[in-house]
């Protein structure tokens, strides 16, 4: 399998992402988004992480913003490790919904707040399954992919075949249906 689209997430979250803390992405969209709201374009896609606009206040779980640095490349360079696959959506215009999601987030309750209200209250969550490739794979920084826009189109699709999920399936599908559970009241 061949993936050409990557998402920008905060270093810290997909290292939460990527052990296994966390089985949801919240998602607004950034200032370069075409329609300014965020929109899934795919059902498969590396996460890309990025530091930009990260700050320790924006974590409930500060000890994540450790454990990125696994994610550190060389500079002008991008590591891509995992790949997050798409099994529902929802677009959340109640805030006490999303509290009650904070179990399964490490985002302090002022990001999340925050995230809501701007321009237009909502917020969109992902529910995915994160899937480790088994030797990263680096490719060059371009002016391209810089910018605070979620989705970016890598140069050539990146290979994908040698992948395992970081939870199994059964521990996915069990902490995926409590946050169904939760969201749908």
């Amino acid at each position: 399998m061949n993936i050409q689209l990557a998402c920008k997430e905060w270093a810290s979250v997909c290292a939460a992402l990527a052990s296994g803390r966390q089985s949801i992405l919240l998602r607004k969209g950034g200032i370069a988004e075409p329609t300014g709201d965020f929109q899934v374009q795919s059902n498969w896609f590396w996460l890309y992480p990025t530091y930009v606009h990260q700050q320790q206040n924006q974590l409930r779980e500060t000890e994540w913003l450790e454990k990125e640095e696994m994610f550190k490349a060389q500079p002008k360079k991008i590591l891509f490790f995992h790949l997050a696959e798409v099994v529902e959506t929802y677009h959340l215009m109640n805030l006490d919904t999303l509290e009650k999601l904070e179990p399964f987030h490490v985002l302090s309750k002022e990001c999340i707040s925050s995230r809501f209200a701007y321009r237009s209250p909502g917020l969109t969550i992902m529910l995915i399954k994160i899937h480790e490739i088994s030797k990263p794979v680096e490719i060059d920084e371009t002016p391209f992919y810089l910018g605070c826009k979620s989705w970016v189109n890598l140069e050539s699709p990146l290979n994908a075949s040698a992948i395992f999920p970081v939870l199994s399936s059964d521990g996915c599908s069990a902490e995926l249906e409590k946050i169904r559970t939760l969201i749908k009241g």
